[in-house]
């Protein structure tokens, strides 16, 4: 399933709950308005691609705040803009932020994953 076909929009504190709930593993991206938002989700989208197993949250931090502050009240994670979080069994097991998203971080968060299962040809 293509990564686009594994996005939900995270509107309020309620759908960030359900979501994180539903998905043993999962990202979350927060967008802003920033010109670096664009940039880093690049690598992020890079690597999850590939993730078939991985749901990916996506939170518009000026449009869904409430949502946004949720999950750093969740995840005492400072917020920021883009940021970039990796959940294990509803908990935060990896972060980045801003510049600090990078191909190279994203490919290190993911191995506090569990492998994706294998899939039968």
């Amino acid at each position: 399933m293509a990564l686009k076909d594994r996005v939900s929009y995270l509107k309020t504190p309620e759908e960030v709950d359900a979501f994180l709930a539903q998905h043993p593993v999962a990202a979350l991206f927060k967008v802003g308005m920033c010109h670096k938002t664009q940039e880093t989700f690049t690598h992020v989208q890079r690597h999850l691609e590939a993730r078939e197993d991985l749901p990916l949250g996506i939170i518009r931090v000026i449009e869904w705040r409430p949502a946004s502050n949720h999950v750093a009240t969740l995840t005492g994670i400072q917020h920021e803009s883009p940021q970039f979080i990796l959940f294990k069994d509803g908990k935060a097991v990896f972060d980045r932020d801003n510049w600090d998203i990078t191909d190279a971080a994203v490919a290190e968060g993911l191995t506090a994953l569990p492998a994706p299962a294998a899939t039968a040809s």
